[in-house]
């Protein structure tokens, strides 16, 4: 069914200067943030998978294996084929799909709430720490936001509409997004929900989709996704889709909070309130439709995650599909401020963009200083130069291999009983340790912590300031022979 568009509140009448200037503006800003350190920040542990899954695709050794995430990889196979894997090299192409993240946002903020709306929306993801983070990591996860947004978008207008070609756009990237990794089909559940519960008028009521949409839309997406599920399990690759057997239940209880902080309390309240606002008060079909999609969407991707955590490894990164739904709805309150107003608009809208992003701006910084990952080059060169011949326990041991493969290194791992046994046997040994706030990393229960403090001493701390409350400090220990009789 094809809904007449509803009548706009009028922001101005005609376009104003800055809306004609400022997206480019928010544009170069999200380009210059993100170049910060894409050649100097050490590399992030899975981007070394990266290189070795996108050299080798499916015969790679590395765990779980593409099968269930093929199309990234498949592309950065072929820009490998073209240069070395640099940190440059291998981060360009997430820096680019950054910045086009950062202009798709400001695209579907304008398209469904206004000019205001995704002009705030954008800036708001171009200074914020995860998606900068992600925008400088070798991995798929700057792909899933884009994809994300385009189906969004693509859904939304293919709802509205009812045109042909929303509708195939809506099947093509969905079905790459599915090829991209599981997680970024998490909210779809959520999304669909909310499209069958806004009606013409914006009232909540289920209707179904009409024939035509049936034919090019929800038909063949439901196949093309049932396609690829069962190719993998025809080929005995349907285990893929799990990435190991679960960080247990602390790791689960932390999924919220450290997309929180990441995402940062500001933006993060922003997005929510304006959700719930758009969905319960919003007057325009459009407006409504968004809200509830963003609503439920995020709702169905928590939902799926908190189960999928019970059989599988879940990360923080596993919520990148919900920020799209997020972040323009944080710039619904700003525009519908600015539509209550009769005069000075555009002040407002400046002035409370920029209280905003005084919220925000710490953590950029933060993001900024030390690229929210830890450096172990220091300590590895600090190992070098006080006892290179001492055995190193480390993790992740990856990146000893890439940065200090002259050390003779092993795994660090939170049983404490087999590195005593260790340690007993070579009598003295560097551990390289990963703290963050909550204590040190794969250590819920706190016995390495522990046994550090019992039989070792702090020989070297490495951590680059921050203005936030996220931390990424590498400790590094000495322990001796001579702190076995403590």
């Amino acid at each position: 069914m094809r809904y007449p568009p509803s009548e706009p509140v009028a922001l101005v009448a005609r376009s104003s200067a800055s809306s004609r200037w400022a997206p480019g503006a928010i544009l170069l800003l999200a380009a210059a943030l993100r170049l910060v350190g894409l050649r100097s920040n050490s590399f992030f542990q899975d981007e070394l998978y990266t290189v070795e899954e996108a050299t080798n695709l499916f015969h790679s050794t590395a765990q779980p294996g593409i099968w269930a995430r093929p199309f990234y990889y498949v592309v950065q196979h072929m820009l490998l084929a073209l240069a070395p894997p640099t940190p440059l090299a291998l981060r360009l192409l997430p820096f680019v799909l950054g910045v086009l993240g950062v202009w798709l946002t400001w695209l579907v903020g304008k398209r469904v709430l206004g000019e205001v709306a995704g002009l705030v929306a954008a800036f708001l993801l171009a200074i914020t720490p995860w998606h900068l983070f992600v925008s400088g990591m070798a991995r798929y996860w700057s792909l899933v936001y884009v994809l994300a947004a385009l189906g969004y978008l693509a859904l939304h207008q293919a709802e509205q509409l009812g045109r042909t070609r929303d509708c195939v756009l809506a099947v093509v990237v969905w079905t790459v997004a599915a090829a991209t990794h599981p997680t970024a089909l998490f909210p779809l559940p959520g999304v669909v929900l909310a499209l069958r519960l806004v009606g013409p008028d914006g009232g909540l009521a289920w209707h179904w989709p009409s024939r035509r949409a049936w034919q090019t839309l929800w038909l063949p997406l439901a196949l093309s996704l049932l396609a690829e599920y069962t190719a993998l399990a025809l080929s005995g690759h349907q285990a893929h889709l799990r990435n190991f057997y679960g960080r247990g239940s602390l790791a689960t209880l932390r999924l919220v909070p450290a997309m929180v902080e990441w995402m940062t309390p500001t933006a993060f309240t922003l997005g929510v309130v304006g959700a719930l606002g758009l969905a319960l008060l919003g007057s325009l079909p459009e407006r409504r439709r968004w809200g509830l999609m963003a609503v439920l969407g995020c709702g169905s991707a928590m939902t799926l995650l908190v189960v999928a955590s019970t059989v599988t490894d879940v990360y923080p990164l596993y919520g990148m599909a919900m920020l799209p739904l997020l972040f323009v709805s944080a710039g619904a309150l700003v525009q519908l401020g600015c539509e209550a107003m009769s005069a000075r608009r555009g002040l407002f809208a400046g002035v409370a963009t920029v209280t905003l992003a005084a919220g925000i701006v710490p953590s950029t910084v933060s993001h900024l200083s030390d690229g929210s990952r830890f450096d172990y080059r220091p300590a590895f060169q600090f190992i070098r130069t006080h006892g290179s011949d001492v055995p190193v326990v480390t993790w992740p041991i990856v990146l000893q291999r890439y940065y200090a493969p002259d050390l003779r290194a092993y795994d660090l791992s939170s049983d404490t009983v087999g590195l005593h046994s260790f340690h007993t046997q070579h009598q003295d040994l560097w551990a390289v340790v990963s703290v963050q706030r909550y204590g040190v990393v794969m250590d819920d229960r706190g016995d390495l912590a522990a046994w550090l403090l019992r039989h070792c001493r702090l020989a070297f701390s490495h951590q680059r300031p921050r203005l936030d409350y996220r931390l990424y400090r590498v400790d590094l220990y000495r322990c001796r022979a001579d702190s076995l009789l403590r």
